[in-house]
């Protein structure tokens, strides 16, 4: 099992100086449970005192997985086991557990082997369980909380679910929950010059908090009173509590991306937080402004338990068009596949384009030629990040794209359709970071031609404004080959789409 996973739930500890954030729950098919945590309903078998084996009973409930610090490409195949796991149950009463009781299980998935050398099932240690159908009181969900970990009571061995939370507390408890591993191991952001980069003068270095707001802030999942003021002793708003929340899972920059764009578009701050945490379940109807209490955290930390924040956003892909040049006249049909909607073609696309296509590049749709197909949509889920590319100022602009893209394959007639396009886009900021990302925008957008052309070539471009003082890794770009039935596809769109 990983240090990270080890770190995660062993050494998660809420001085309810911290008290809370939410976590939550994807539906997979069985065979793609995370190997950190997960969560799944089923019916118990006692096999001995400290071992017991949970069975699916339907698959609706054992599909209902929830993996923490979950990273989306990170999926593991689990061939030992189709219908059931084996718990380590040693940490529960003798008695707790009785065959036919079902329950849902919250357990370690490590993705080490799960059969011993004998080839008997290596059982996983069960954290914690709560009968299936069971009314949940806030008394269950204080002792579910402590139970895994998160929760503890003061010096009194009280809980005083009552007083308020401050924005010391919960920015710790939201990086205990989803940067655990980084907490027991930071040791603070620094620049060039061997200087801690951390702007609040108001959280001093021996603050208890202050490693958490430092690594809070360095992943851009808090925000300051002002520039130099953070607050950490004043009280926190169900408002802010969520955004902390929805920020810190997503913990990786293409989650970080899609955040930013479905907030944006759902009405921005803190409407866009709201709405996304209203959609999984995470808060119901309460007053955005009010100051949270600890047990208004403690509902929100055991709904994020069961309901991990997903969110939908799209990008707007536009003017991919595409030519295409057979070695003699050609029927081909076209189609282009993605999860999203069109917002406009041309020629009409109806399942696809059925078209006449000429050696020089003119396509026939019924009685009509068109110089190429085009259509532009809203595409889900598909997040380019300017990791690497090129920064271009204004007047290097057309020369850079007439050698990029020469570069990539395009010829001079589809060079000037694309610069006539975007050139007076890019044109209107001093400089651009600008990426060809056709390898990820390809996973997102399929086009299949039929009959396949022997030369496909797919450019797309992203860009954003920049201010000219940007480090950008230069991208390397693959020169583009055409031989045999030509066939090109083009299109772009702004980090901001």
């Amino acid at each position: 099992m990983s240090k990270k996973v080890i770190s995660f739930l062993l050494s998660i500890c809420l001085l309810i100086s911290a008290t809370s954030t939410v976590f939550g729950g994807n539906s997979y098919s069985f065979e793609k449970i995370d190997d950190d945590y997960a969560v799944l309903i089923g019916k118990v078998t006692t096999i001995s005192k400290d071992r017991i084996k949970l069975s699916k009973i339907s698959d609706e409930l054992w599909s209902d997985v929830v993996a923490g610090r979950r990273s989306d490409y990170r999926y593991i195949q689990d061939s030992t086991n189709k219908d059931s796991f084996i718990f380590d149950t040693t940490n529960f009463e003798e008695n707790a557990f009785h065959d036919g009781d079902v329950i849902k299980a919250y357990f370690f998935n490590n993705s080490t082997s799960k059969m011993s050398d004998d080839g008997e099932e290596i059982p996983r240690k069960l954290l914690m369980y709560q009968p299936h159908g069971k009314k949940i009181t806030i008394e269950d969900k204080v002792k579910f909380l402590e139970k895994m970990q998160i929760l503890k009571g003061y010096e009194d061995g009280a809980l005083h679910l009552e007083r308020n939370i401050t924005r010391g507390e919960y920015t710790a408890l939201v990086m205990k929950m989803y940067y655990n591993y980084t907490c027991n191991h930071f040791t603070g952001a620094y620049n060039n010059d061997g200087e801690i980069i951390f702007p609040f003068q108001d959280v001093p270095k021996e603050h208890w908090a202050r490693k958490y707001i430092e690594i809070a802030h360095w992943n851009n999942v808090i925000s300051g009173k002002n520039e130099n003021t953070f607050s950490p002793n004043e009280s926190i708003t169900i408002k802010d509590c969520v955004t902390v929340l929805i920020k810190a899972c997503a913990d990786r920059d293409t989650k970080k991306q899609g955040l930013s764009v479905a907030v944006n578009k759902l009405g921005g701050y803190p409407e866009g937080y709201l709405k996304i945490a209203r959609e999984n379940q995470l808060i119901t109807n309460q007053f955005p402004d009010k100051i949270a209490t600890r047990e208004e955290v403690v509902e929100l930390l055991y709904n994020a338990y069961n309901h991990e924040p997903k969110f939908t956003y799209t990008y707007q892909v536009r003017k991919p068009v595409i030519y295409l040049y057979p070695e003699k006249e050609t029927k081909v049909n076209v189609k282009v596949s993605f999860d999203g909607a069109f917002t406009f073609t041309y020629p009409e696309y109806n399942k696809g384009w059925p078209v006449t296509a000429k050696t020089d590049g003119t396509l026939v749709s019924g009685t009509t030629e068109y110089p190429y197909l085009f259509w532009e949509g809203e595409v889900r889920n598909y997040t380019p990040v300017l990791d690497e590319g090129f920064l271009v100022g204004k007047k290097e602009t057309i020369s850079f794209l007439e050698e990029k893209l020469s570069l990539l394959g395009l010829n001079a007639k589809e060079r000037a359709d694309f610069i006539t396009y975007w050139g007076p886009q890019l044109m209107k900021n001093d400089f651009n970071m600008i990426k060809f990302d056709t390898k990820e925008y390809a996973s997102k957008v399929s086009l299949n031609i039929e009959p396949s052309p022997d030369s496909l070539i797919r450019v797309f471009m992203v860009y954003k404004a920049a201010n000219g003082n940007e480090s950008v890794k230069e991208q390397i770009l693959n020169k583009g080959e055409r031989k045999g039935f030509v066939a090109v596809e083009w299109g772009g769109t702004t980090d901001e789409s």
